[in-house]
């Protein structure tokens, strides 16, 4: 007997169809089943896992609150013995590890999972958490721990196991029963292949075929089953034909919903096909053009549309220049001046075919206006703030000048013979002279802050030389009410930083004289620890923490958000008690901004007040600099001879006294002109210039006395001596060719130690 392969014959065909057909089932079921199963065991542990974070976050916020480090350390390792946790770990809020328990201390935490995955963790099935502890919304510190997902990764392979056991023994029974079956389903085919002819044929619904309880009848219940089937297949494809008409009825509705839609738009929709026939134009589009609506544009050409637009163009050709512009968006001014912006872009099938173009156009007058409109606005903001800087200069210029002669006339004559009421009255006229110029100060600092055209340097200090200067410039004050005054560093600190000394000086110096006005007993301490490291913190740079507590008068609770606003005080009745502005503080947290710190304040009515900000600088770089020559008395000249350049006559005879009286000769000049011809005439040691002057101003004549010493030779010291103390006048004086720059009012012992530093260098 030849061999014939099992799928050669239709039982052996049958029989590999069947067990093909209930592996596939079987395959799906289970796969579904363990889907499904695999689903709820990781709702489960990502429930455990998010149900523990705040139970832990209970635990540990009071002893974490109180730095209790101990208890944190019990609590982990209590907490650790609940089935299901691989390790806990806590950290402070300066990420410092303070309490662990199943992890190396040496080791470094893993990272938190972004997401809980039950499957693809590696070798480690586990699920790290971090979680901030927390309380009254003031972070106490991180918990990192791991959920270990072992028993459920090992319960989810067993089930795989037993679940794969199961189909493969119900595959094998069904195979068995299906080749036994196989042989009553080959027998007596003979009505069935009728029956099956009559259906190739066309008739779906042929006569019933014999059933009965044998093999053949079963099998030809079989058949009368299918055939009932097939005629429901037909009954459906019916109901479907029926259906896809009330669908092509409502497409229709939406057709009319989206024309409706369109007709109430104010941007003009205009349609047209490959032909160039206008398909569809809504009235938005008839009303920008001014088209007469009685008459219909549906099948006219694009090229009728400018017989119909009328006079709207400004030129006849607009129109076909307004088509012609591609699809980048372009816009047309009407007769009437308003403005219309023009849209195109291809309309394609779902085949990728051309089928026409979509025109949108859409009238922007009112949009244009207002745009003009704000940048008139700007424009107008922008000159007012030209105007208030004008005027800030205007008006320091004009108040530093006599100030100088206030302050420079009363320190001369402080310097001569007065009985001691003379000499105390003249002590106040001092006095409210130098309040007067700090108030000034304080109000071009903020100025020029709130302008942002304050800029900060980068020079190398001694921080102890700083602050040993800054507790001396105020010892003398605060040992007249009684309190003591000192700084004091809480940590290593580098002998020398970069910054920008001028402006750390300058808040400190605000805080350390807010802190004596408000202290009537006790002590003002400077305090100075290293600060934490941020992680954008670059090579060669340290973060520096400085503290000015006092023991003074305190500030109440409801007034600590405003201490930092400008003008602001803690009780209306501060600035009659104690003078000021408001400003000093509000300038000194913008200039810890603008040095990449933040100013903050802790306080308590009636037990003082502390001031924090923790400040970034640079350790000094490796630098070669030239040791600066000492400062030399300037009579050790010989006496040298001045020119003073200078229009106001009180500064003229306070420049003469001071000079006079360090053994220099003097020659007065009222202009830079006048300079000039001076200098023609004479030679001269050195100039002091001002810079705002009239016939001609001090830039002016220091550039041609620089230009004369290019052609001649040599060079003169020329330093400003000017009320215009803004940092654009210093740069503008150094441009023109200045050595140095003085604002007014100035110190004596200023003037002569520059004279004498800049000719010790020529």
């Amino acid at each position: 007997m030849k061999f014939q392969w099992p799928w050669r014959s239709v039982r052996g065909r049958l029989l590999l169809a069947a067990i093909l057909v209930e592996a596939t089932m079987l395959t799906l079921l289970v796969t579904n089943s363990l889907r499904l199963l695999s689903d709820h065991m990781t709702e489960q542990a990502r429930s455990h896992a998010e149900q523990m974070a705040p139970v832990l976050n209970a635990a540990l916020v009071a002893p974490m609150a109180q730095r209790d480090y101990a208890t944190v350390q019990a609590i982990l390792d209590e907490s650790r013995v609940v089935q299901g946790i691989d390790y806990l770990a806590m950290l402070d809020t300066a990420n410092k590890l303070v309490a662990v328990s199943g992890w190396k201390r040496e080791q470094p935490l893993p990272p938190p999972d972004k997401a809980f995955r039950l499957f693809g963790n590696g070798d480690t099935p586990r699920y790290d958490v971090v979680t901030p502890v927390s309380l009254a919304g003031q972070k106490l510190g991180t918990l990192h721990f791991g959920l270990n997902l072992s028993r459920i990764l090992a319960a989810h392979r067993q089930l795989l196991n037993q679940g794969a056991l199961i189909a493969l023994g119900e595959l094998v029974l069904s195979a068995g029963l299906l080749a036994l079956l196989g042989f009553w389903l080959t027998r007596h085919l003979s009505a069935l292949t009728r029956a099956s002819e009559a259906v190739a044929g066309g008739n779906l619904t042929p006569a019933p075929v014999a059933e009965g309880d044998d093999d053949v009848g079963r099998l030809g219940a079989a058949f009368n089953a299918m055939s009932r089937a097939v005629s429901e297949r037909v009954r459906e494809l019916t109901e479907a034909r029926d259906s896809q008409g009330r669908l092509a009825a409502e497409v229709e509705a939406e057709h009319a919903r989206m024309l409706s839609l369109l007709s109430a738009m104010d941007i003009g929709v205009l349609f047209v096909d490959v032909e160039g026939s206008i398909i569809y134009a809504n009235p938005a589009f008839g009303a920008i053009w001014n088209i007469d609506a009685a008459l219909p544009l549906r099948g006219a050409a694009m090229e009728d549309i400018p017989a119909r637009v009328g006079a709207a163009f400004r030129d006849v050709q607009a129109w076909g220049k307004l088509l012609a512009g591609g699809d980048n968006p372009s816009e047309v001014s009407r007769m009437d001046g308003r403005i219309v912006t023009r849209r195109q872009q291809a309309v394609n099938n779902p085949g990728g075919q051309a089928i026409g173009r979509l025109w949108l156009f859409e009238d922007v007058t009112e949009d244009r206006l207002g745009a003009q409109q704000l940048l008139a606005a700007k424009e107008a903001a922008e000159a007012g703030s030209r105007a208030k800087a004008a005027f800030l200069a205007t008006m320091s210029h004009e108040i530093r000048t006599p100030m100088n002669g206030i302050l420079g006339m009363t320190e001369l004559v402080l310097a001569t013979r007065l009985d001691e009421e003379q000499q105390e009255y003249l002590g106040w006229v001092k006095s409210s002279a130098q309040s007067l110029l700090t108030v000034l100060n304080d109000i071009l600092d903020f100025s020029k802050i709130d302008a942002g055209r304050l800029e900060l340097e980068r020079a190398p200090f001694a921080l102890a030389d700083l602050l040993d200067e800054i507790v001396g410039l105020y010892k003398s004050g605060a040992e007249a009410k009684g309190i003591g005054l000192l700084w004091q560093a809480e940590g290593p600190l580098p002998d020398k930083v970069e910054g920008d000394t001028v402006r750390l000086r300058q808040v400190l110096t605000n805080l350390v004289s807010n802190a004596i006005k408000f202290t009537q007993e006790g002590q003002v301490s400077i305090l100075v620890s290293p600060g934490p490291a941020a992680p954008h913190d670059g090579p060669g740079r340290i973060r520096l923490c400085f503290a000015v507590v006092d023991t003074g008068l305190g500030i109440p609770a409801d007034k600590l958000t405003h201490i930092f606003s400008p003008f602001a005080q803690a009780d209306d009745s501060i600035t009659r008690r104690f003078g000021g502005t408001g400003l000093g503080l509000a300038i000194a947290s913008r200039l810890a901004e603008l040095m990449g710190g933040s100013l903050s304040v802790s306080s308590a009515l009636g037990q003082g007040s502390t001031f924090r900000f923790i400040l970034p600088l640079y350790r000094e770089r490796d630098r070669l600099v030239a040791a600066p020559a000492p400062a030399t008395p300037v009579a050790g000249n010989g006496g040298l001879h001045v020119l003073v350049v200078e229009d106001t006559p009180v500064n003229q005879v306070l420049c003469r006294a001071i000079l006079v009286k360090a053994g220099h000769r003097v020659s007065l000049a009222n202009d830079g002109a006048q300079a000039l011809e001076i200098l023609e005439k004479e030679h001269f040691d050195f100039v002091l210039m001002d810079m705002q002057m009239p016939v001609m101003d001090g830039l002016e004549a220091t550039r041609r006395i620089r230009a004369r010493e290019a052609q001649s030779g040599g060079h003169i010291p020329v330093v400003a001596l000017t009320a215009n103390a803004m940092d654009k006048d210093r740069l503008r004086c150094l441009e023109a060719g200045m050595d140095d720059f003085i604002a007014k009012p100035f110190r004596a012992d200023l003037v002569l130690a520059t004279i004498a530093r800049l000719t010790k260098a020529e």
